[in-house]
């Protein structure tokens, strides 16, 4: 189940985190800093499934992603993602 904290995003299971996105919230953009999935659990695209969550956050508060951590500027690279791009 996703949830939210201030400048955390996460999935749990039985109680235990085990995927989380961390950001920064500034003015005009999300500072992503990083993105940890408990290593039973990598290759299933939870990770990816918090980077989705926190491109809808940008777009429905009109903000960009500032992608500090090397895994959300990878998945963010694409166009389709042009408008919460800083440039």
């Amino acid at each position: 189940m996703l949830k939210k904290e201030d400048g955390k995003l996460f999935l749990e299971e039985e109680h235990n985190i085990i995927a989380e996105l961390i950001y920064e919230e500034h003015d005009d953009y999300y500072d992503v800093t990083s993105t940890f999935t408990e290593p039973e659990y990598r290759n299933r695209g939870l990770a990816k499934d918090l980077v989705d969550e926190i491109v809808e956050m940008a777009r429905e508060n009109d903000k960009k992603i500032q992608p500090t951590c090397p895994y959300v500027a990878a998945a963010i690279k694409d166009d389709a993602y042009d408008d919460v791009k800083i440039k």
